[in-house]
């Protein structure tokens, strides 16, 4: 029997955050890791330039003898087109200034769209987010995840699923009885 379990993380590289994913992974006690990166990377363990926290699971997974496996489609944007990569450079400069600025549970809230935004932070990541980002890309994207876990995802045995928060929801209701691990600093 598969059962699934899904943590939505913000990518960024925050060792508090490290450490709750940790403890949570120690818990979860998963048989196999699915993470955000290539998969041909997870199966070489040529993870240099990873997002900080798929880095940091990873090195869990590899210090646990843990499988690892990645979902991450390569090739897919999420850019609205139209973009200059200046205008891409500003957005995402002044998106790593905001983030800096709130706790990875309120950057978690904006990027998933879960709540009232509370300050004029929020407000402008959302709006910074809502520049960048495609949403029907977005979804794609999102679509292209599922298929690759689909694919890689043992037949067996407790899969737990490691990806930004913003997809956790699509990807929950599209896997088989697949549970929410939340938290602090998760989704």
């Amino acid at each position: 029997m598969r059962r699934f379990s899904i943590i939505g993380t913000a990518h960024l590289d925050d060792p508090d955050m490290f450490h709750a994913l940790g403890a949570a992974l120690d818990l979860a006690s998963p048989d196999q890791f699915v993470l955000e990166m290539p998969d041909e990377a997870a199966l070489t363990g040529e993870v240099a330039g990873q997002k900080p926290e798929m880095l940091a699971a990873y090195r869990w997974a590899e210090g646990r003898g843990v499988p690892v496996r990645g979902h991450e489609p390569q090739g897919l944007s999420v850019l609205r087109s139209g973009l200059t990569a200046e205008q891409v450079g500003d957005l995402v400069q002044e998106m790593d200034s905001l983030v800096s600025s709130l706790t990875v549970r309120r950057t978690i809230d904006v990027f998933c769209q879960r709540g009232e935004l509370e300050s004029e932070a929020e407000r402008r990541l959302s709006a910074v987010i809502e520049a960048l980002v495609d949403p029907e890309l977005s979804l794609v994207r999102t679509r292209g995840i599922i298929a690759a876990i689909e694919q890689v995802a043992a037949p067996q045995g407790h899969v737990l699923i490691l990806c930004g928060g913003a997809h956790v929801p699509l990807i929950a209701r599209a896997l088989e009885s697949c549970q929410i691990i939340h938290g602090e600093y998760f989704y």
